[in-house]
Formats: C-alpha cells, sequence, structure tokens
C-alpha cells in the first residue's frame, strides 16, 4: 500500500502547487512526480515490524569540498616563476625534438633566463612590508605591450615576463648561435603548434594551477592570436633589455643563407644577390640591432629583417621593374636579360598560398585560423581533424563539469580516443611548403621572359635601371608591385604600409649618395676647365655631408 503523506508546504517546483508526497524507494516525490530535496529516506521501526508508521529523518548533505586555497604574496610570485620557466624548458624541449634545433640552445636560454631571473629574486628577497613592492600583473593590452625596458633597477614597479617573451627568448638564443632562421619561422611553429604556446596553461601540473592565483593564470593564457610585428617589437625589446642592462651583445644575422631563402621563397633569379650586396654597401646595413637609439622613437629600417627585405624589394625593382617600359640590355651576360611577367609570376603565387584547398586534410598551422565562413566549404575529413585539434589544444579535460546531468550532455560529446573509433585512420599531412617551392622554381618559365640585346650605344634607349619608380606610399603602388609588396611583407611578417616606408627611407638613402657622388664630379670637372686645384678635404668633406643620411 502506498504512503501519502501532506506536507506543510506545497512543492513550489515549477509552479507546483501539489502537497501530497509518497515514499518511491527511499526517497520522497510529490504526486506530480517532483523529488523533494533535503534527501528524505525511511528506515523500517523494529517494533511496528516494517509495517507502517515509519520514521522520516534527513540524512546529512555531505559538506562541500573546499576549493584549494590560492597562494598569494612572495608565494604566489615564485610560483608564478617557477610555471614561466616550465614553459620555457618546454618550448626548448620541443624545439630540439621537434624542429632539430642544437641541444645547446637549451643552455643559452637557461643562461638568459637565469640573468633575467635574478632581477625577481632580487626584489622579491628586498621586499619590505613597511614599503610594499607593486607588481605589474594584468594580462591586457596595456601590459601586452610595455616593453622589459621598463624594469629599472633602482624603481619599485617590476613588469612580469610577458607569455610572447618565451618565444622572442628562444629566438634571441638562436641568433646568439647564428642559425639561419626568421622571426616567421618562430612565428609559423607557434601556429602549428609546433612549440607550446596556445593554451599552453593546459601544460602546466594541476598542483600548480590550483594554486596559481587568477591574474598570473591571465598572463599564461592566450585571449588572442600572436601577431607577428607584434613578435618583432617583443623581441626587439628584450634585446634592448639585455643589452642595457647586462651588457650582452648580440651578432648579426645569418644573412646569407636567409637571403637566399628569401630569393627562393619569391621564386627570383639568383642574380639578385649580388644587387643585394651593393647595396648593402651603399647603405651601409650592417644587419645588427641599433641599441643606442631611443627606444621611443624606433624605425622599422633599423631592424635586421626589414632590411634585408628592403634590399630584396630594391634588387628587384632594378632589375625587374613593374611597369611596361621595355628596356634593353648591351650585352647577353647582364643579369637584366631576363625580364619577369609580373602577372603570371602573380598567378604562380597566388596557386601556392592555396595550395591546400584541394587537399583532403587540413594544413598543419591552418587550423587555429579557420573562420565560421571556412567552415561551410570543409569536408568532413576537415571538420573531424579540426576539432580533434580544438580538443587537443584549447579543451581541459580533466576540468569537464561533473554531475548527473553534467555527465549525460557531456557523453553527448565524447572526447579523447573514443571519439576516433569509427574514424578511418589517416596520418596528419606533413608541410609541404619546400616542396611547393621547388615546384614553383621549376615553373619559372611562366613569367620569365627575355629581353633584347640592343648593344649600340644610343642615349635614348631605355636601359635597365633607367626610370627607377617610387613609391612613398601605399596607395602609389600599381597593381603588378601591390601584388610582390604583398607577399613580400607576409613572408617577413610585416604590414605592406611598413614595407613601403623601409623602402622609401633607403631609396632616399640612396638618392643622396647619388647626388654627393654627381656633385663631386662636378667640382672635379670644373677645377681641370678652370685650371685650379680642388682641396681633396673639401671633396671629402663634401661627400660626408651628403651622406650624412646613409649612417643617420
Amino acid at each position: 500500500m502506498e504512503e501519502v503523506r501532506h506536507m506543510k508546504y506545497a512543492c513550489g517546483q515549477e509552479g507546483c502547487r501539489e502537497t501530497r508526497i509518497f515514499l518511491d524507494r527511499g526517497l520522497w516525490f510529490c504526486r506530480r512526480g517532483h523529488q523533494q530535496a533535503g534527501g528524505q529516506q525511511t528506515e523500517e521501526d523494529a517494533g511496528d515490524y516494517g509495517t507502517q508508521g515509519g520514521k522520516v529523518r534527513n540524512l546529512k548533505k555531505d559538506a562541500p569540498e573546499k576549493a584549494p586555497k590560492k597562494f598569494s604574496g612572495v608565494d604566489a610570485y615564485r610560483l608564478f616563476l617557477d610555471a614561466y620557466q616550465l614553459i620555457l624548458w618546454k618550448q626548448c624541449h620541443a624545439l630540439v625534438n621537434k624542429r632539430d634545433f642544437p641541444s645547446e640552445l637549451e643552455h643559452l636560454v637557461r643562461d638568459l633566463w637565469a640573468l633575467r631571473l635574478d632581477t625577481y629574486a632580487e626584489k622579491i628577497a628586498k621586499r619590505d612590508d613597511s614599503q610594499p613592492m607593486f607588481f605589474s600583473s594584468q594580462a591586457g593590452s596595456a601590459a601586452e605591450d610595455t616593453g622589459p625596458e621598463m624594469l629599472k633597477p633602482g624603481g619599485k614597479v617590476v613588469q612580469w615576463p610577458r607569455l610572447i617573451d618565451t618565444v622572442a627568448l628562444c629566438y634571441l638564443a638562436s641568433v646568439l648561435m647564428r642559425l639561419p632562421v626568421s622571426v616567421m619561422d618562430f612565428y609559423q611553429m607557434v601556429l602549428r603548434n609546433d612549440i607550446p604556446y596556445y593554451r599552453v596553461f593546459l601544460h602546466l601540473p594541476p598542483q600548480m594551477k590550483e594554486l596559481l592565483p587568477e591574474e598570473f593564470i591571465a598572463i599564461l593564457d592566450t585571449t588572442r592570436l600572436l601577431e607577428p610585428e607584434r613578435l618583432h617589437n617583443a623581441i626587439l625589446d628584450l634585446l634592448l633589455f639585455y643589452n642595457r642592462r647586462f651588457g650582452v651583445q648580440f651578432p648579426p644575422l645569418n644573412t646569407p643563407v636567409l637571403a637566399y631563402r628569401l630569393i627562393k621563397r619569391f621564386a627570383l633569379p639568383v642574380d639578385i644577390y649580388p644587387v643585394i650586396k651593393r647595396l648593402q654597401e651603399f647603405l651601409g646595413f650592417t644587419f645588427e640591432w641599433r641599441t643606442e637609439s631611443d627606444s621611443h622613437r624606433r624605425k622599422a629600417l633599423e631592424k635586421p629583417e626589414h632590411q634585408l627585405i628592403t634590399l630584396i624589394v630594391i634588387a628587384t625593382k632594378l632589375l625587374f621593374p613593374f611597369d611596361d617600359v621595355q628596356r634593353h640590355p648591351m650585352s647577353t651576360q647582364e643579369p637584366t636579360v631576363q625580364a619577369i611577367n609580373w602577372e603570371a609570376w602573380a598567378d604562380v603565387q597566388h596557386h601556392f598560398d592555396r595550395r591546400d584547398r584541394s587537399a583532403k586534410r587540413l594544413r598543419k598551422g591552418k587550423e587555429i585560423l579557420v573562420n565560421e565562413g571556412d567552415v561551410f566549404t570543409m569536408t568532413s575529413d576537415q571538420l573531424d581533424q579540426y576539432m580533434d585539434w580544438y580538443e587537443s589544444s584549447w579543451l581541459d579535460i580533466n576540468n569537464r563539469p561533473t554531475g548527473t546531468a553534467a555527465d549525460q550532455l557531456v557523453n553527448l560529446f565524447p572526447t579523447g580516443s573514443t571519439s576516433r573509433e569509427n574514424r578511418e585512420s589517416v596520418p596528419d599531412p606533413e608541410d609541404d611548403e619546400e616542396e611547393a617551392i621547388e615546384a614553383m622554381l621549376h615553373n619559372a618559365s611562366r613569367y620569365l621572359r627575355t629581353r633584347e640585346v640592343i648593344s649600340e650605344v644610343d642615349s635614348d634607349i631605355p636601359r635597365p635601371g633607367s626610370q627607377y619608380a617610387r613609391y612613398r606610399y601605399e596607395s602609389d603602388l600599381p597593381d603588378a608591385a601591390r601584388v610582390f609588396y604583398e607577399v613580400a611583407a607576409k613572408v617577413v611578417g610585416i604590414s605592406v604600409s611598413t614595407l613601403v616606408r623601409c623602402v622609401n627611407q633607403a631609396e632616399l638613402r640612396i638618392n643622396k649618395w647619388l647626388e654627393g657622388q654627381r656633385r663631386i664630379k662636378h667640382f672635379a670637372e670644373r677645377s681641370m676647365d678652370v685650371g685650379e686645384d680642388l682641396d681633396v678635404d673639401e671633396m671629402e668633406g663634401l661627400s660626408e655631408q651628403e651622406l650624412s643620411g646613409q649612417a643617420g
């Protein structure tokens, strides 16, 4: 017989006004089926032989587990630095084991980090409660844009290391070893997840994550995509910090190998390399970082990789202009015998950029760039690959919600190996960039042309290098030049406007040098006409005055 009782108050769930409840398997429900709170359970009374009149007692609720207490003060500072050091080690380990970097790279990174770690250890050790120390631990744009040179020896504000500084530190270590790697190489490794960066907080031990305060978690967590120009600036910030604080001198870039890689990537004739070397002498580029300049008035042309791409652009404009003027070399030995059809060159570059469109799988590193519009054109295999990447890179499986209702919802979206049981095993596509570049070079006949050679001496015949066009603003670029500038800027990791500004500044320096040479020649010819001896010191002084912009 069903036991029915009346409650003092109505059920109240979802507007239910039922006051009658009944017992079912030790739990009380109202007549409409709503379970009653309190975990009521009936226990049999031995004196009543288990018939009726059972006693109802409220079982005690289990005390909720207390969340672990977060560290604060000096303990939190030390825990954050330990977590940051662990991230650095993981990145170095990935570079050495996955990307075949020399094992000495880890030692250099450790030494550079030890120098910076001493600054924080000194501040923490001398902390006085009567004179509190202020630490900037915000992860917003203001903290990210503030460079480490703000950490002054006698200041009371300590700028914590940013997450982007881990990548910058690995790059500076590779520069010290004279490795032929560029900033974009590290940027691509971050995109492909070859080194941990995005959601790197998931790589930390659980206990460390539980004890680390939220303000430090915000520093280690990523909220937006890494931008190449931000990485360029972060590298310069860190380099200036080590130079001014510890006197570390960084060598110039390994430009011969980097120049060859860029020329090969642009599928240009190798004949422009001697022109690059000649232009370097004119401009006085050493491919070193300038550390004596004012940090608040930095020029883009002072960065070594900006200088290298600037020389490549100017050399390309000299040998293979973007206009339709027919320029004729005087002999077949000149490199300008070849000409480039820039429209066909643009088609080859466009095919190179879209080489993964026809593939059944997403190219590694493209997953993080997928937007809502790409989803409608992706195949089922690409969608599965994207979801697998999202699961492994962004989801924290250990912190997923638990409970009866939560488990039922989570089971609808299985994760881990169980989600791939019924899926065909397809190996991840390898990065075929080198093969695609070789294919572009094999197709050079599609855009290379031969110019007519005219050996006759005639001033009216256009020669290579004549009618050189300069573009002061991005809006001045013609269509052919715009495509080349866009490809060059993307390969180096800067904006088109920055590249236009760098090229224009270098062209102004070359123009000043040429003006100085013409004026020296003019004074020399005039002295010969009037029979006067021109002071050699005067000529040298004039040349230095005209070339002052070269060193500026």
